[in-house]
This record gives C-alpha cells, structure tokens and sequence, in this order.
C-alpha cells in the first residue's frame, strides 16, 4: 500500500493522539433534560428555509491547524456535499437573535450561559447527512468574543427518529425527546448523523459561562 491508496490517515492521527474507543469517556455529568418549544422553532425553520446556510464539512480558514487536518482527513475519507450537507440558521445576527428570543432567558440561565454572549445555530441534516467525526475549535465564536470561558452544547429539536444519532466519543446517543441536552466538550471528538427517513433538527449552542 502507498501513499496514494491508503484509507487509514485518519486512524493514525487518532493514533497519534491516543484516543480510542477502548477508553471510556462517562458523559452522565454533561446531560440534561430541558424544556424547549421545539415545534415552533421547526416551524420557523419551514417558514425561512430560503434563509437556511448550507455549508457541508471541509476546511475554514478560521479554524486551528489540528482542526484543518481533521477537515483535510475527513475529506479524503470520503466526505463532501454529497454526504455532509446541512442547513444552519443562526449566522445571520437576526436569526441568532430570533432562535434566542424562541427558546427565552430561563433557556439560558438552565445551562448557565450569558445569552447575549452566546450563539445559536440551528442545524436541519436531511437523511443521508451529517457531521463527521471531529473535535471543536469555537474558531468562528470566538472572532466574536474572544475573552471568557466557553461551553458548547448539542440540544435535540426533533423527535428521536429512524436513523437519528449522537456519538460523543464511546457514548452511542440516541431515542431522546425535544430538549435533551449535552455539552460538547472541546477537546472531545464526536458525530452526528441522519440515516433515516425525516429530517433531523438539533440546536448548537456556544456562549461565554456566567
């Protein structure tokens, strides 16, 4: 095998940083259930699909350098937007402030987070999408607040469907209701995928901790 036909450059920068499977990564602390009004912000989301971003993953000019070789690496696995294709609101600053004003200040102050220094994405993956295996940078959060200790979290918007899950690290997440949440941590690689048959809705949510 040659440089040119091995498939395996990713496990060997995993490798590299000595994170296995066979290490147990206990998420128990970072969960949480919390009560969302998830059916409006689905329902805003149809209403403003021509406002949706559709980004796939591949490399940012804003990320650090271990997380261009993550998207470099991921690229050569195979992925592209033919497969990792989403729709986000959130990066226009009226619809971040709109997603916070749905989900209000009580949403908030349940993960501890100052709201106006806060960012929320919301994240449609259509069956047969998703993100793939990779740690976070908060690159882009942090051109915005640079300063702070920061936290991210995944909340489920949709319903558990066929096909709907969560991997962070060793922990295999899924058949949860609207409102499940769990931080991401930033050092910790994870995925989230749709194979299903119904569009997968999840909230992103990175802000400075009170």
């Amino acid at each position: 095998m040659n440089a040119y036909t091995r498939e395996d450059y990713y496990q060997q920068y995993l490798d590299e940083k000595n994170v296995s499977l066979d290490n147990h990564f206990d998420i128990s602390p970072l969960e949480m259930k919390l009560e969302i009004p998830y059916k409006e912000i689905i329902d805003w989301s149809n209403d403003n699909i021509d406002k949706a971003l559709h980004k796939y993953y591949n490399p940012r000019p804003f990320t650090t350098p271990d997380n261009m070789k993550q998207a470099v690496l991921l690229m050569h696995t195979g992925y592209n937007e033919s497969n990792s294709m989403e729709k986000n609101w959130g990066c226009e600053p009226e619809d971040d402030l709109k997603l916070k004003e749905i989900l209000g200040d009580e949403f908030f102050d349940s993960i501890n987070l100052i709201k106006d220094k806060s960012a929320v994405r919301l994240l449609r993956y259509d069956p047969g999408h998703g993100i793939p295996l990779h740690t976070d940078a908060f690159g882009s959060f942090r051109l915005r607040f640079p300063e702070g200790a920061a936290k991210r979290y995944f909340v489920a918007v949709s319903p558990w469907d066929w096909g709907h899950f969560l991997q962070l690290h060793d922990n295999m997440i899924h058949h949860w209701e609207p409102g499940y949440t769990v931080e991401i941590p930033q050092n910790v690689f994870h995925l989230s995928g749709n194979c299903g048959i119904n569009p997968k809705y999840t909230l992103t949510i990175t802000g400075i901790t009170k």
